[in-house]
């Protein structure tokens, strides 16, 4: 797989060419971001970052806007029926810094009863980079920590702030 071929499975799911572009436009600032964390971080799979960044929300096409939580396990199955399973695990686990089985339960969200939670350096990166983007627009640690307290609540916020705690702890290693 490569950027070309990603980019034509996005297009092949999205129903609307302004759906597409702005999935599209998203990945790639997720992508731009997610290489650019990975240079300063040892044993990284930089091919691995540069695609799954640009298929970690493939899902949204199916899901947005009405039922946002499911496209990380709606893109998982895409991918996996599309012979990718190795990338289908980014698009499980990147909302928001993971879901745990007993956040699904506290939050009663309509997810089968799983953890979803970026294991991988390259799973954490990505994810961390896509918290950074909002739209196509980077944003700060602090901001992201704002925005997901506001949305989702305090807990949410702390995670947030703990996976880029992570990111970061990686570039030291």
């Amino acid at each position: 797989m490569n950027e070309t071929d990603a980019i034509k499975l996005l297009k092949k799911y999205s129903k609307t060419t302004q759906d597409f572009e702005k999935v599209l436009k998203h990945s790639k600032a997720v992508q731009s971001l997610a290489l650019e964390i990975c240079e300063d971080i040892p044993d990284v799979d930089e091919d691995y970052i540069r695609i799954g960044s640009l298929l970690h929300d493939i899902g949204r096409f199916e899901c947005y806007p009405d039922n946002p939580d499911k496209h990380g396990i709606v893109g998982a199955k895409i991918l996996r029926r599309e012979g990718l399973d190795e990338f289908a695990t980014i698009a499980e686990r990147h909302l928001g810094a993971g879901i745990s089985k007993e956040e699904i339960i506290e939050q009663g969200l309509d997810l089968p009863l799983k953890d979803y939670i970026p294991i991988t350096k390259e799973e954490k990166i990505i994810t961390h980079a896509d918290n950074l983007i909002k739209g196509d627009k980077r944003i700060t640690l602090k901001q992201a920590v704002d925005r997901f307290e506001k949305e989702l609540g305090k807990k949410t916020g702390r995670k947030i702030r703990k996976l880029g705690d992570e990111v970061e702890a990686m570039k030291k290693a």
